[in-house]
């Protein structure tokens, strides 16, 4: 009880309903956001008003808020004592001079990125800006990971040399974090992984080749050449 708050009983309630803080609005919460203790998130919210003075919410909200926090997390992914734990010490590291109350997306981010780097992995983009810039001799450059230079194969040489980028980093990204998660649990990850490539892979067409094209097509309709 706080401040003549009924805690438990208001996130229970809050917890089943469908009207959320920022949802949709017949969004249902995350089946495995029951799993959540209640305990767990008012010790995050004990710690982080330390942390953030500035901003935190106010007592009559607090119920409200807590249970979109713990649909955000179960949403995001974060189920675990050690995620939250890690997600804390990054908040540490990253307060800087920073007051202001995180939002459940930002420590969800906090809790995400702490554990990949406690598994001593290369965040995302890490990954990435060192696949970029080294998969075409991939067998002669110093991995700063081996999971980086296993994403890289499954990506394939041919997408990063003629794939768009936002193509290149959609499969790439996606071949890294099932790696990722493998490693994390502890599972096997030397498996060939199946393909991820893009329903639709862009390849610009060279100036030369596009201009014959170009020129067919004229000629089909009857356009004549172009002045």
């Amino acid at each position: 009880m706080m401040n003549g708050i009924n805690k438990t009983q208001s996130l229970q309630e809050l917890m089943a309903s469908k009207a959320v803080v920022g949802s949709e609005p017949n969004a249902k919460a995350p089946s495995s956001v029951s799993e959540m203790d209640k305990s767990i998130v008012d010790s995050i919210f004990d710690k982080l008003t330390v942390l953030f003075p500035v901003g935190r919410p106010k007592d009559e909200a607090l119920a409200t808020h807590k249970a979109e926090w713990l649909k955000t997390l179960a949403a995001q992914g974060v189920s675990s004592i050690e995620q939250i734990k890690l997600g804390l010490q990054r908040a540490r590291m990253d307060k800087g001079d920073r007051q202001f109350w995180p939002s459940p997306l930002q420590f969800a981010k906090w809790c995400k990125l702490s554990l990949v780097e406690a598994a001593g992995l290369p965040s995302d983009d890490e990954a990435y800006q060192e696949a970029l810039k080294n998969y075409y001799r991939s067998e002669k450059h110093t991995w700063s990971h081996q999971l980086v230079l296993l994403a890289v194969r499954e990506t394939g040489g041919w997408l990063f040399s003629r794939g768009k980028e936002h193509e290149v980093r959609q499969v790439f990204s996606r071949n890294y974090s099932m790696l990722v998660k493998r490693f994390i649990n502890g599972e096997q990850f030397d498996v060939e992984l199946p393909k991820a490539l893009p329903s639709k892979v862009s390849v610009p067409t060279p100036k030369k080749k596009a201009l014959s094209k170009i020129s067919d097509i004229r000629k089909q309709l009857n356009l004549g050449a172009r002045a």
